[in-house]
C-alpha cells in the first residue's frame, strides 16, 4: 500500500491507531554545528559565516566543480526545503493548527536523515522558520540537537514564532550563525535571498516588510540583475482564502508593504520563484511569471520534504513523505481532529496538496524570457569564443557559436546605439553550438532595415558580430 493511500485509510480508522503520544526524553544542550561549510559546492554565505551589515550580500566564492548528473542529464545541485517544525520545550499537541509537539523533535531529526539519504545527493537545505514554537532557548538548543545529523549546509529563515520569547531574534540569530536574518548566497549562478518581514517586537500587524528591507532587496537584484533568483520567506506572499486551517484573507490585509515587495521582485526580471512556510501546506501557484511555492509544515500530516533539483533550464521540484512509517501515522492520525479547521475531514488531503503542488517544474532562461549571465563573471575570460551569423535561403538568422566552454550561454540583440532590443540564454554542450537566432530571437524577425550586432558571452567569454538587415 502506498504510503499516501495509506493515510486515508487513517482517517478512516483514527480510533484503532491510538491516541497516545509518543514520549520523547530530551535532555539537549547546545550542540556545536559539525554540518559541511559549503565550501566545496562554491556557496558564497556559508553557515556561521557572518555578514558585516545588517543586510548582507555575499561576496563571490571559488567556482564550483562541475555539474553531476542524473541519467544523462546534467543538473547544477540540488537543495531540499523544510519548514515550520515547531519544537516546543514541554512537547504537548495543538489542535488548532494539528500541530505534534510532542513528535516534532523526532520528526526533524528523521528529515535530516531523509534528505541524507535522498538521491540525487542534497548539496544544502533550507528551514523556512517557525523552527521553534515559542523562540525559548531550550527549543533552539533541541533543534540544534535534532539537526546534528545533517550532512549538508544548512540556511534558516526567520518565522514569527522564533520571535515569541527570543530575546529580539538573538535565539535564532545564534541559532542561523549569521548577524542579520535578511542575507544573500549564491550557488552556481543562482542568486538567494532570505527575508525577515517579522516584527521585533512581535506585535500588530505582525508582518511589516518595511521601506529598509524593500530598499535592500531592491538594491540588491540590482546588483545582481540577470541571474536566476529564488527568494526565501517565512510568510506567504499572496491571500490563501483556500486553506481549510486558517484563512490568511482577513489577515493578510496586516501584511505590511507585502504588495510594494512583490512589485519589487516582479520588476527585477530576475525571480523566478519564491518558496515560503507559515501556511502549513502544500501549493504553488503562477502569479506574474513569478512561481509562489507554499512549503508544508514538518509536524502537520501528512508529514513531507521539498526537493528541488536545478538544472540550467529549469527547477524539477518533488515531495517525499517522512520515512519513519510511526511517525508518518501518529502525525496523520492527527487530521480529523483539527478545531480550527473548516471542514476537518478534508484537512489532510489540502495539507498533502494537489499532483500539480507536489511536483512541478519551474523554467528557467527561457529564451522567450530574461536571460541569465554567465558564471561566475570574469572566469575563464581569457578563453575563446567564435560566432558566425548567417540569413539562410528562407531569410532566418542563424548563428554557430565555437568554443571549448560549456555552459548557459547568453545572446543579447543591440542597436548601433548600444540599447538591447532583445535576449535569451541557450546551453551549449560541445564545441559547437548551431542556433536559430529567428526563434530564439523573435525580435529580430520585426526589426527595419539597418545595422545591429550581436553579441554572446559564454562564462566570462565573449563575442560580437555585426548584423546587416536590407530591405
Amino acid at each position: 500500500m502506498t504510503r499516501k493511500r495509506r493515510f486515508l485509510h487513517i482517517l478512516a480508522a483514527v480510533a484503532a491507531l491510538g491516541a497516545g503520544p509518543c514520549l520523547w526524553a530530551l535532555a539537549y544542550g547546545a550542540a556545536p554545528d559539525t554540518r559541511p561549510s559549503g565550501d566545496s559546492l562554491g556557496i558564497t554565505q556559508p553557515l556561521g559565516e557572518r555578514p558585516a551589515a545588517p543586510y548582507a550580500t555575499a561576496t563571490p566564492a571559488a567556482r564550483p566543480p562541475a555539474s553531476k548528473k542524473i541519467g544523462d542529464k546534467p543538473h547544477l545541485f540540488s537543495f531540499a526545503v523544510i519548514g515550520d517544525s515547531h519544537i516546543r520545550f514541554d512537547g504537548g499537541q495543538d489542535a488548532r493548527y494539528l500541530k505534534d509537539m510532542a513528535n516534532a523533535p523526532a520528526l526533524l531529526g528523521t528529515y535530516a536523515l531523509d534528505i541524507n539519504a535522498h538521491t540525487p545527493p542534497v548539496d544544502f537545505a533550507v528551514h523556512l522558520g517557525d523552527l521553534t514554537d515559542l523562540g525559548r532557548p531550550e527549543e533552539f538548543s533541541t533543534a540544534s540537537q535534532a539537526l546534528s545529523g545533517l550532512a549538508c549546509h544548512l540556511y534558516a529563515v526567520m518565522g514569527n514564532h522564533d520571535n515569541f520569547q527570543s530575546d529580539h531574534k538573538q535565539g535564532w540569530l545564534r541559532f542561523a550563525g549569521v548577524a542579520s536574518p535578511n542575507y544573500t548566497f549564491d550557488v552556481q549562478g543562482f542568486h538567494f535571498i532570505v527575508i525577515d518581514c517579522t516584527l521585533d517586537p512581535y506585535a500588530p500587524p505582525y508582518v511589516d516588510c518595511g521601506p529598509a528591507l524593500r530598499a535592500w532587496v531592491a538594491a540588491d537584484l540590482a546588483a545582481n540583475r540577470g541571474r536566476p533568483t529564488i527568494v526565501f520567506s517565512h510568510f506567504n506572499m499572496w491571500e490563501r482564502p483556500w486553506n481549510p486551517m486558517f484563512d490568511t484573507t482577513l489577515v493578510y490585509a496586516e501584511y505590511r508593504g507585502m504588495p510594494e515587495l512583490r512589485q519589487i521582485l516582479e520588476a527585477s526580471g530576475s525571480v523566478v520563484a519564491v518558496i515560503n512556510g507559515h501556511v502549513h501546506a502544500n501549493r504553488v501557484e503562477n502569479h506574474n511569471g513569478i512561481y509562489y511555492v507554499d512549503v508544508g509544515a514538518t509536524l502537520v500530516g501528512p508529514p513531507s520534504v521539498r526537493y528541488f533539483c536545478v538544472y540550467p533550464d529549469r527547477i524539477e521540484a518533488t515531495s517525499a513523505y517522512v520515512s519513519n512509517q510511526d511517525l508518518f501515522d501518529r502525525v496523520t492520525a492527527l487530521c480529523p481532529s483539527c478545531s480550527n479547521c473548516f471542514n476537518p475531514n478534508e484537512v489532510c488531503a489540502f495539507i498533502d496538496g494537489r499532483p500539480e503542488d507536489r511536483q512541478f517544474v519551474i523554467p528557467v532562461g527561457s529564451c522567450a524570457g530574461v536571460a541569465w549571465l554567465p558564471w561566475p563573471p570574469g572566469a575563464d575570460a581569457g578563453a575563446s569564443l567564435d560566432l558566425a551569423v548567417t540569413r539562410d535561403e528562407t531569410g532566418r538568422i542563424k548563428a554557430v557559436i565555437s568554443s571549448d566552454l560549456d555552459g548557459l550561454v547568453e545572446v543579447s540583440l543591440v542597436d548601433v546605439l548600444g540599447r538591447r532590443l532583445g535576449r535569451c540564454t541557450l546551453w551549449k554542450d560541445g564545441r559547437e553550438l548551431e542556433a536559430d537566432l529567428s526563434a530564439a530571437l523573435p525580435v529580430a524577425e520585426r526589426l527595419p532595415a539597418g545595422i545591429y550586432f550581436l553579441r554572446v558571452a559564454v562564462r566570462g567569454a565573449a563575442a560580437t558580430s555585426k548584423l546587416v538587415l536590407i530591405p
